[in-house]
């Protein structure tokens, strides 16, 4: 009865901190598209783009908003000395590579391991920061970020 018990709230404490480490999986885009609650994300379909590689060299990440079609928002991102990897999502740390985590107005959306283009699909009507963060595989922020300011009308 007690091993029961126990293994019982081993699980639980576990999930738990799977599933507040960085999002729950339902929120990772993949190339299919996903839709958080807020907004739907889709996109991401284009692999990895990574402008140079270099050892020990400082990641980095540029971001524009490349179309804003009614309440829909595209936005195109691409990484320097950064390879982004879905694959290696929870996984050891390797040096220059990992994702992005997807912030709209403070809260996150995503998970992605891939370039985009990505669409952000019904945002409400006003203005919005959106922010996109590098993370290492284990979900470690980098502390490098690209935050985009749009209006939505």
């Amino acid at each position: 009865m007690k091993k029961t018990w126990v293994y019982g709230a081993a699980t639980l404490i576990l999930l738990g901190a799977v599933t507040t480490a960085c999002g729950s999986k339902e929120e990772v885009i993949s190339s299919t598209g996903a839709g958080p609650k807020v907004a739907t994300v889709a996109g991401a379909q284009a692999e990895s783009s990574v402008k140079t590689v270099t050892s020990n060299a400082k990641p980095a990440i540029d971001a524009q908003v490349s179309k804003v079609d009614g309440r829909n928002v595209t936005i195109t991102y691409q990484t320097t000395n950064f390879q982004l990897s879905s694959e290696s999502m929870d996984k050891a740390n390797v040096q220059g590579q990992g994702h992005l985590h997807l912030y709209v107005d403070g809260k996150q959306k995503a998970m992605i391991g891939k370039t985009g283009p990505l669409t952000l699909n019904n945002l409400a009507a006003g203005k919005h920061e959106i922010r996109l963060e590098l993370q290492q595989n284990d979900h470690k922020d980098l502390n490098v970020e690209k935050i985009l300011n749009i209006e939505v009308k």
